[in-house]
């Protein structure tokens, strides 16, 4: 090609290797060429071998320094090339985040896989006094169903969080209440000695800032567990529920509450550990009563009292056949001595 065009190709190659503080050694042959420091030796070697005018015939005489510098020029590429690698992968490494990972399945981990400290929430209240009266421990999530403003039926996530505002009552002592406050919504628990955890509550407004563009905003929405739920995780009086299985609670709106939002909820709790009744100076769980192997409950009121029933007609039935021997043999005897 041209001269010039050779030597403004070679002029701008000086430009960009200027004020480099790299040393690369180069070898082809019997040739070792060092490019030291700032550039500026080049540029001056490049302009004396390379004439306007004897651009063609000094390249011959020049061969082996071209291949040299050729070779001092590919390494330098790699270089920068591996420099710019090796700097984007840095950069990704402060970047990059790792996924969160979701509480909310429907497959329960092993054992061996599950950490309770890194997934699990611990909630404290304390009486009065100053003595804790429920402990809680649990993974939990609520989903709510409802339905937007296109007609369609999509479901909210919400993950109970790790520091609500807790309050309750430990007054009464065939009662307790604890009430979790987070991000506008209120989730009520209410506990019975005899028969457990007794009642969930949930109450917010349809306007939350977790519902996209809601059909019915504005709504004070109020939903319970089912009132004929005999009860939710028996524990004797002293003892730690505990349970690794996910188990769910199902909250609709009231009868008789006049709701119009339609919302249903769902509470997911998984690796529970909970204890109600306390009353201890220590605060610390007590021995534990781990549920079945299906995580799933009966109530025992009913075979209980179909036993006792069972029982009592038994009883009269034996009654009822001795009075009638009884007097039956005796008017037989009666009869006899006449």
């Amino acid at each position: 090609g041209d001269g010039r065009t050779v030597h403004s190709i070679w002029a701008a190659v000086v430009r960009r290797t200027r004020n480099r503080k790299h040393v690369v050694v180069a070898s082809s042959g019997d040739c070792n060429v060092k490019v030291i420091g700032i550039a500026h030796r080049l540029h001056k070697d490049l302009l004396k071998k390379m004439k306007l005018s004897g651009l063609r015939q000094s390249l011959p005489r020049d061969q082996g320094l071209g291949n040299c510098l050729n070779v001092a020029l590919i390494y330098s590429v790699l270089l920068a090339l591996l420099m710019t690698a090796a700097q984007g992968l840095q950069l990704s490494a402060f970047t990059t985040k790792t996924p969160r990972v979701s509480k909310y399945t429907t497959k329960s981990p092993s054992a061996s896989s599950m950490n309770h400290d890194a997934t699990a929430s611990l909630y404290r209240f304390n009486a009065t006094n100053g003595i804790t009266c429920i402990l809680m421990q649990v993974d939990g999530l609520i989903s709510i169903k409802y339905r937007n403003k296109l007609n369609e039926d999509v479901e909210a996530d919400l993950y109970m969080p790790d520091d609500p505002q807790l309050s309750g009552e430990c007054v009464e002592s065939n009662m307790e209440i604890l009430t979790m406050d987070f991000k506008g919504f209120r989730l009520s628990m209410t506990f019975k000695k005899v028969r457990g955890l007794d009642l969930f509550e949930l109450t917010y407004s349809s306007s939350n800032w977790l519902f996209e563009h809601p059909d019915r905003p504005n709504l004070d929405v109020r939903l319970t567990s089912p009132a004929q739920t005999p009860m939710y995780f028996p524990t004797p009086v002293g003892k730690s529920y505990v349970c690794d299985k996910e188990q769910t609670v199902i909250m609709y709106a009231p009868h008789d509450s006049g709701d119009l939002s339609g919302h249903i909820a769902k509470l997911y709790l998984r690796d529970m550990h909970m204890q109600s009744f306390m009353f201890k100076d220590s605060g610390k769980w007590g021995p534990s009563f781990h549920c079945s192997a299906t995580g799933s409950y009966r109530d025992e009121t009913a075979p209980l009292a179909v036993g006792t029933a069972l029982a009592i007609a038994v009883l009269l039935t034996i009654s009822g056949y001795g009075g009638w021997r009884y007097f039956k043999i005796k008017k037989v005897q009666y009869g006899s001595m006449e």
